[in-house]
């Protein structure tokens, strides 16, 4: 047999999935269209928040794995629907092929079984009638997986606004401090131009010892100040990526200072914030549809025993040219098909594995079930530390204040040497400073506890 030239293969199908392959799908408008603000505009907190939720780019990797997730429900959905395909095929040749008959069990012929070309037109239709439950199980894993795909959205959301959060008052927090190292190095300063005049002019009041000190204690303020305003920067730019701005976007807040706390009202109750958290949070709903997806892969692995049922039909034509035989063949093929599986040693071995993830997946969903309920009960705990430490520290602002002024009375009557002045500044700054980390540790305690309680108090932010 000489060469065989393959001149085209033409082939087209297409799989009939209902209405999602007759109406197009419009892509589901999950919020509404995201707001403008003018270049100068000042941001609060919330707005910020709600900001991030459109422009930041890990909610939109989410969300984008939510609907391919939810292209795998409606595969497993197709599964119900019969699949139509057409095939057409052309072939040429360069040499008669044949094939040697016995006919009527008395001669031997050659029967030419081509010509200058042949044609082939084939129409396939396959419908699966029966699985034995695999679909029905196939389908509810498939929607329980999109479902966790969509919450792991919104614990996202959720993780990103703490984010957001936390990174507002890092700004506000260096933005104080840098206030209060302002003020203190004004003051050292003032002290040591005096302190070193009395010293030029022969007093006792100071020597040159006061004014040496307080000279150094400015420059460990003027490193410290270094320090706090490359970390407002960071925060800054941290800020800025967390709510989705570009970094060639200006970022201005309408408040650069921490807001003080609520009042002694606002103490938390452990218990009662486990109650309202526990049920709301994402990862709690997720673990246990997870674990109900174990389950199903059980009843999967199980229904491998029972049989597949299908229908295919097919229809043929295949035209020739000058060629008797081939010249027009036509075939209509119906076949009902049941597969009844007898014997796969890897089978029983599925149904062991599937059996022992359900167990996990149950031990699993009880360890989260406790870390949760820790992560609330210490959080709630954390806030109430948080709330009682902002007011001790103020009380101790308060006493570092009045110290200083003491301090200075007692040094213009010449009852205490200079140093003691530069040390009454150094305690009052560092009273204001520790006032305003307890008022800074106050504010990202109360954002994590409305985090791990899914208290929103916007519509998407806290």
């Amino acid at each position: 047999m000489r060469g065989v030239f393959l001149v085209g293969l033409v082939s087209c199908g297409w799989l009939a999935t209902g209405c999602a392959s007759s109406v197009k799908r419009e892509p589901v408008v999950q919020f509404p269209p995201p707001p403008q603000y003018p270049a100068d505009h000042r941001y609060t907190l919330d707005e910020l928040v709600q900001l991030s939720i459109y422009r930041n780019a890990s909610l939109d990797v989410a969300r984008y794995e939510a609907e391919a997730a939810q292209g795998l429900v409606d595969q497993v959905k197709a599964l119900w629907l019969p699949t139509l395909r057409y095939d057409f095929v052309a072939t040429a040749f360069d040499n008669d092929l044949s094939y040697r008959v016995r006919a009527f069990n008395l001669a031997t012929i050659n029967v030419p079984i081509t010509g200058a070309y042949n044609l082939t037109n084939s129409l396939a239709l396959a419908q699966i009638i029966s699985t034995g439950g695999k679909r029905t199980s196939g389908l509810k894993q498939a929607k329980m997986f999109a479902t966790i795909k969509k919450l792991d959205v919104l614990r996202q959301q959720d993780a990103i606004a703490l984010d957001v959060a936390t990174y507002y008052q890092l700004v506000c927090l260096t933005s104080d401090i840098d206030a209060v190292l302002d003020d203190t190095l004004r003051r050292i300063r003032v002290f040591r131009q005096v302190a070193q005049e009395l010293n030029q002019r022969g007093s006792l009041r100071a020597s040159q010892l006061d004014y040496l000190q307080a000279d150094f204690f400015a420059s460990q303020l003027e490193q410290l100040q270094i320090a706090v305003r490359a970390g407002r920067q960071q925060a800054y730019a941290a800020l800025q990526q967390a709510a989705g701005l570009n970094p060639d976007e200006p970022l201005l807040l309408r408040e650069t200072a921490l807001p003080a706390p609520l009042t002694t009202l606002d103490w938390i109750s452990a218990s009662a914030a486990v109650v309202q958290g526990f049920l709301a949070r994402p990862e709690n709903q997720q673990v246990n549809l997870f674990t109900k997806i174990r389950e199903e892969q059980v009843k999967f692995a199980k229904a491998a025993w029972a049989p597949n049922i299908a229908f295919l039909g097919n229809a043929v034509a295949i035209t020739g040219n000058h060629n008797t035989i081939l010249n027009a063949i036509d075939g209509l093929i119906a076949s009902f098909i049941i597969d009844v599986p007898i014997y796969d040693p890897a089978r029983r071995g599925r149904l062991r594995e599937a059996l022992g993830l359900e167990q996990a997946s149950l031990a699993f969903q009880k360890q989260v079930e406790q870390l949760i309920t820790l992560e609330i009960d210490v959080t709630a705990l954390d806030a109430q530390k948080g709330l009682a430490t902002v007011f001790r520290a103020a009380r101790a602002r308060q006493v570092a204040a009045e110290h200083y002024d003491s301090a200075r009375q007692a040094y213009s009557r010449e009852l205490i040497p200079a140093s003691g002045v530069v040390t009454a500044i150094g305690l009052d700054a560092l009273a204001k400073i520790g006032h305003l980390q307890a008022l800074f540790n106050y504010h990202n305690a109360r954002a994590k506890l409305k985090r791990v309680t899914v208290d929103r108090e916007a519509q998407y932010g806290y």
